[in-house]
């Protein structure tokens, strides 16, 4: 192995993970927005958001085979590369990152599903009290057919 790929490869890997780490920072205030967007009901910003987010889906994909690209071109240089403090300093703040992430995740979909039933118990009441008015409103004259006269 040359010492020379090594370390070209490790500014390679560190180039890309600076750039990793500000992504996951940005999901992260996307995410947080997300969740104040849906607990404090402000609908009109929320398919955006949502169409935000599935653009970061795909940007995570691209990330991952970035990398997967880079270690199977070199699996034995890549192992060398890795163990390079500020790689190994960069990965553990980009997997806190990930984790605070998906905590966030979980309570937005745990937010969306307490309103999507909240809304689902109101939609029932509707449709009960409806039929309750049906019920107790007069009915509204028929015409009557005597003798098969009008």
């Amino acid at each position: 192995m040359d010492a020379n790929a090594i370390t070209q490869l490790e500014q390679e890997l560190i180039a890309i993970l600076k750039k990793e780490y500000s992504f996951y920072q940005s999901l992260y205030i996307l995410m947080d927005r997300q969740r104040d967007i849906i607990r404090y009901d402000k609908d009109e910003n929320l398919l955006d958001l949502y169409s935000e987010i599935e653009r970061c889906q795909g940007r995570i994909r691209e990330s991952e085979a970035r990398i997967s690209a880079i270690r199977n071109k070199s699996p034995q240089m890549f192992r060398v590369a890795s163990v390079h403090p500020e790689v190994k300093r960069l990965v553990n703040c980009i997997v806190t990152l990930v984790k605070k992430n998906m905590k966030l995740v979980a309570e937005n979909q745990q937010y969306a599903e307490d309103r999507h039933e909240r809304i689902r118990v109101e939609l029932q009441e509707l449709r009960n009290s409806h039929k309750i008015l049906q019920y107790l409103s007069k009915p509204e004259p028929s015409p009557q057919f005597v003798d098969g006269k009008k």
